[in-house]
């Protein structure tokens, strides 16, 4: 190679290190647009009911929002001091609840998963104190400044998503007539529907998931109550937010409830497990197929490759994202290997710009 091509090869390796660094530093704020976009295209079935009926676009975003707020409000008011003493009192008990569940489980007569139970309850244990090492798990001032300070970023990230969700939807419109003019005329159309598409896979899996959270939470807080497990609120709260996780979430929910049903009795830990692969099977025959109605059009291989990857990348958080994102890729993907001679016309929000 010549001087001349050796210094821009030179220059694009730095540049893609430049962007790869830049995207690491600010993979926060890109979390943050990603879960905008995600609630914005969940609420936008609602807003163009709402506009329909002759309210203008802002004011039916402020009233969705309104009655987010108004909806967490009341849930806050009934459940929040009784979730957060539960949780405070669990808390302030796991290293109890590992002793006492450990004891338990070396009492199992049956070898075989008294070795399986004490072999997970180690591992639980080495985790925790790992997390706990050096650090002052009482309730002291540093907790207290910890609690409000998560407490305040949770608030900032509320109303980061909000504000980044209305100005999607307030602007979506302009951005997109903009971003199909720059494509050439005969992609426009074809273009149009993979945008469409994509809104609507990841608006309508926004929005199932968090129907089956719900769902989740709710009948695992009333079954944990019924059977008589302590710290029944925050363990069905708990339960609720790991359903978010794919795979292992309902997992990580129904081990830490046996866990602490296991302190008591392995016949409630028992019934406890009994009740979580039997609404495993209830959520995966009736709930998914009805709430999701295949709302990503994602394989199982895919969905599995996804997380994997999301996972690796990000963590938890990169897990529960890889599944909208992977089927933004999907849609573009299909819609592009289809057969040239038969494009989509779209037809749920009038031609794309630039095709009449």
């Amino acid at each position: 190679m010549s001087a001349r091509q050796t210094a821009i090869n030179t220059v694009v390796i730095l540049l893609v290190l430049l962007a790869a660094w830049v995207i690491v530093q600010v993979r926060s704020i890109l979390v943050l647009l990603v879960v905008g976009i995600l609630f914005a295209a969940a609420i936008e079935p609602m807003v163009n009911w709402l506009r329909r009926r002759g309210m203008r676009r802002g004011q039916a975003i402020g009233l969705i929002y309104l009655t987010v707020l108004a909806s967490l409000a009341i849930l806050a008011v009934l459940f929040l001091p009784a979730a957060i003493r539960q949780v405070s009192d669990l808390i302030d008990n796991i290293p109890d609840i590992i002793v006492s569940s450990r004891s338990r489980a070396q009492g199992i007569q049956n070898e075989a998963i008294r070795e399986a139970l004490v072999k997970g309850i180690n591992e639980i244990d080495r985790r925790y104190q790992g997390l706990a090492d050096g650090q002052d798990t009482s309730f002291s001032a540093n907790a207290v400044f910890g609690l409000i300070s998560s407490i305040g970023g949770g608030v900032v990230t509320v109303v980061t998503v909000f504000v980044v969700a209305f100005y999607w939807l307030t602007e979506k419109s302009t951005i997109k007539q903009v971003t199909l003019r720059k494509l050439p005329a005969d992609q426009r159309v074809r273009a149009f529907a993979v945008w469409e598409e994509i809104e609507r896979r990841i608006g309508g899996w926004t929005r199932g998931q968090f129907t089956l959270c719900l769902i989740i939470g709710i009948l695992s807080t009333v079954a944990y109550g019924l059977i008589g497990v302590k710290y029944f609120v925050a363990l069905g709260i708990f339960a609720g937010i790991t359903e978010l996780i794919p795979f292992i979430g309902p997992i990580l929910g129904g081990t830490a409830a046996a866990i602490v049903a296991l302190t008591d009795s392995w016949q409630k830990a028992l019934i406890v497990v009994v009740f979580v692969i039997i609404l495993q099977q209830v959520e995966s025959a009736l709930l998914v197929p009805r709430v999701m109605r295949n709302a990503v059009g994602m394989s199982p291989l895919t969905v599995i490759l996804a997380v994997l990857a999301g996972s690796t990348l990000y963590g938890p958080l990169g897990a529960i994202l890889a599944i909208p994102l992977g089927a933004a890729v999907q849609a573009m993907i299909q819609e592009f290997v289809r057969d040239q001679s038969e494009p989509e016309v779209p037809v749920t929000q009038g031609a794309p710009p630039g095709s009449g």
